[in-house]
């Protein structure tokens, strides 16, 4: 890391949901985040990170996301760091944001991904005060369109985009916007 260089202050706040707390990254985060994406199976499936992915990756990131709200997603029980999850400016611009997640290996098929997207995409809209909230997934990658799904996202079709780790490769298009966001939490539904 460069001298000088510190963590950004990411989000306000800490969100709690039933069982993780999503947190702002701390500098003394990189190595955990490192060890998460020292696996091509994850990576493969984001289209940001590189391959392959070191502690310097790890702390680079971590003192410079740019405009972007990032949040650690930690276990509420332990305090052990997961994943990551956050929200970046849209790609079609306005008052929109893009939802991105990954939960490391070893701690997939628990709902930990749903469960961080859904308390990302509240505060999307509360906090941030977005009107839509969009999400790019690899046609492959069937984990994380259950996620999409179980938050409310519509299918807005399908494409190409570019990846650092596996290059240009087929993906669906979903979005999710204020008023049905709305709908679906007076319902008591899954978001």
């Amino acid at each position: 890391m460069s001298e000088g260089s510190r963590p950004r202050a990411g989000p306000p706040r800490a969100i709690v949901t039933p069982r993780l707390r999503l947190r702002p990254l701390r500098l003394d985060d990189a190595e955990t985040l490192a060890a998460l994406l020292d696996d091509f199976e994850v990576v493969r499936m984001l289209a940001r990170v590189p391959w392959p992915y070191g502690v310097a990756d790890a702390e680079s990131f971590i003192c410079d996301y740019g405009d972007e709200t990032v949040f650690a997603v930690c276990l509420k029980a332990s305090g052990e760091l997961v994943g990551v999850c956050g929200l970046h400016p849209g790609r079609r611009g306005g008052n929109a944001g893009d939802l991105g997640y990954w939960i490391g290996r070893r701690h997939w098929n628990q709902g930990y991904a749903t469960e961080a997207a859904h308390a990302a995409i509240d505060y999307g809209f509360t906090a941030l005060g977005l009107d839509e909230i969009t999400v790019s997934c690899r046609v492959i990658n069937e984990a994380s369109r259950r996620v999409v799904w179980k938050c409310g996202f519509r299918f807005s079709g399908s494409g190409m985009i570019d990846t650092l780790a596996s290059g240009r490769v087929a993906a669906e298009h979903f979005s999710l916007d204020r008023s049905c966001w709305r709908s679906l939490k007076a319902w008591g539904g899954t978001p």
